[in-house]
């Protein structure tokens, strides 16, 4: 019985003692000796997914569900590419994927061997760091592989970002693998938290309170009941104004969600909702609409809250880069600011929030049969405390039009927003959930990542909504595409595909819907687990051409 390499083991050993649990393999020759070492330990939960683009999606999924590093690993050579787009994901969303590319030793790099390409630092963009394990079998070698392991981890842990690991082999490959000593060494990194000095914190306070004007933007996010609990204490003072996107998954009875429908028909020149002080928090903001209005404003100051340090000028304001967590941010600054201060500056936003939304609520009465139609029936079945899924590009738009539901928790893939890998993203979510999981895509994101479904993991709380508008309807909404010559064939491209027949080859239950009164039937059945107690999909068909023009009436009626 041949035992693994040296190196092999002493991964294996570095691995299991810094917790890494979860490991998202795809199928392949040269990452057998991993395979077969990583399977065989019970320390791993390791799954199988054919596709490395789905794969890696997926784990990202998973690694953002169980805030863990997730490990994935394929072969060599082209298979590797497939990572890049989770892998840029999850660098700008800040997820911490390890992953680990198996290679063709050095000496056959680019000397004609098969499936084989140079994948030294082929992800230095997209990673926080990149490795590059020993190829040899000696006392320094496994040092520095044990060593290079550690760093890896550490640095995905630290950062919370994906890292990259090289891991060349020579054959044999399938070797049958005893067990060696687990006596690896690791070393660990000390958690350290930032705190501001007094005599900055208080320098900050003054620039605070001699803002009449102070806006809080809300970021994506996850769940955070701390710093929940502390915006909502903010958002009492008078000069305070808090705007969240659903993605955000912030609550507040004074917060001004749905920013878009705020901002729209908002002259820019009234000076009573330009502000003062702008405060960022949380990751990407999916309204184009307050971009172009905070860069068109007076606004003076903006601080940047952000426990990794980025350097962020989105808004063409920024002033200050404060490098600490939010929650622990505001709850240094909020026992020292004056509550007594008046300012008419939250009830303004507040005042317009009210009109707007009401305004939504009316039209809704009498929106014909779209887009928005759809998802306003949508929203109001929505099962209260599921995981909400939402693809890009017009899915995460249409939702952030409707007020958030705080026992949702919201998600997307909004790091560098492409349409690539969010149903695989959502099912490894799922994978970890006791939620019902619902999943809402346009038709050509789903066609794209159509691999999510070959996936032998696929667990039962999973529900995708597609909404069919052949294709590309977010052409016809932004400016430009409709004003050429290229609309249908270049930029809509009208998606003829079956989605009913390519859901039967995947053996998933499919229900569909073509107008009001066939979804609220199909939804009901849809979400019930006592009828639908398996993934299953339902294909909404809504009119291409008049969805843009009801969303433009829409923002056009808004009070």
């Amino acid at each position: 019985m041949i035992s693994a390499s040296k190196r092999v083991q002493s991964t294996v050993s570095v691995l299991a003692k810094k917790k890494v649990k979860h490991i998202v393999f795809s199928p392949g020759s040269r990452n057998a000796p991993l395979v077969l070492s990583l399977v065989n330990d019970k320390r791993f939960k390791c799954v199988s997914i054919v596709d490395e683009r789905s794969a890696a999606f997926y784990a990202m999924g998973l690694a953002l569900e169980i805030n863990e590093p997730v490990l994935i690993c394929c072969t060599s050579g082209s298979a590797a590419l497939n990572y890049s787009s989770a892998l840029s994901e999850a660098y700008y969303q800040h997820i911490p994927l390890v992953a680990v590319t198996t290679d063709r030793p050095p000496e056959w790099i680019n000397h004609g061997e098969g499936q084989s390409i140079n994948q030294t630092e082929v992800f230095k963009n997209f990673t926080t760091s990149n490795f590059t394990i020993p190829i040899g079998e000696e006392e320094e070698d496994i040092w520095l592989t044990e060593r290079l392991i550690n760093e890896a981890i550490n640095d995905a842990n630290k950062q919370q970002l994906p890292v990259h690991i090289n891991f060349p082999f020579r054959e044999p490959l399938y070797n049958i693998v005893n067990k060696g000593k687990d006596a690896a060494k690791v070393f660990k990194e000390i958690k350290t938290e930032t705190i501001l000095a007094d005599s900055t914190l208080e320098e900050l306070v003054s620039e605070f309170e001699n803002s009449k004007k102070v806006l809080i933007l809300c970021g994506q996010q996850k769940k955070n009941e701390n710093l929940n609990y502390i915006l909502n204490e903010l958002s009492r003072l008078s000069n305070v104004s808090i705007f969240t996107e659903c993605t955000s998954n912030l609550y507040g009875r004074l917060f001004i969600p749905c920013i878009d429908r705020v901002i729209t028909n908002l002259d820019i020149k009234d000076k009573n909702y330009q502000p003062d002080l702008l405060i960022t928090i949380g990751g990407a903001i999916v309204s184009k609409k307050i971009k172009k209005y905070l860069r068109q404003s007076n606004c003076k100051k903006h601080w940047s809250i952000n426990e990794f340090e980025k350097t962020e000028d989105t808004y063409l304001k920024l002033t200050t880069i404060i490098p600490i967590t939010p929650n622990l941010f505001f709850r240094l600054l909020f026992p020292r600011l004056n509550k007594q201060r008046e300012s008419n500056y939250k009830n303004n936003w507040l005042s317009r929030h009210l009109l707007t939304n009401d305004s939504h609520d009316l039209q809704m009465l009498t929106t014909p049969w779209s887009d928005l139609k759809t998802f306003d029936i949508i929203y109001n079945t929505l099962p209260i405390n599921c995981n909400l899924h939402l693809g890009n590009s017009s899915p995460v738009r249409y939702m952030q039009l409707f007020n958030q539901i705080n026992e949702i928790t919201y998600y997307g893939n909004r790091g560098v927003s492409g349409i690539d890998g969010s149903t695989s993203t959502a099912c490894g979510i799922a994978s970890c959930s006791n939620k019902l999981n619902i999943i809402i895509s346009g038709d050509l994101s789903f066609v794209y990542d159509i691999n999510a479904l070959w996936n032998n993991h696929l667990t039962e709380n999973i529900r995708i909504i597609v909404i069919n508008n052949s294709g590309g309807g977010i052409f016809r909404i932004i400016p430009g595409p409709k004003e050429t010559n290229a609309l249908e064939d270049f930029f809509e491209v009208g998606n003829e595909t079956n989605i009913k027949s390519l859901v039967k080859g995947y053996d998933i239950n499919y229900y569909k819907a073509e107008d009001e009164n066939s979804l609220e039937d199909q939804l009901s059945v849809f979400y019930n687990p006592q009828v639908n107690n398996r993934p299953a999909i339902l294909e909404i068909f809504t009119p291409n051409t008049i969805n843009a023009e009801v969303l433009k009436n829409y923002f056009k009626n808004l009070t």
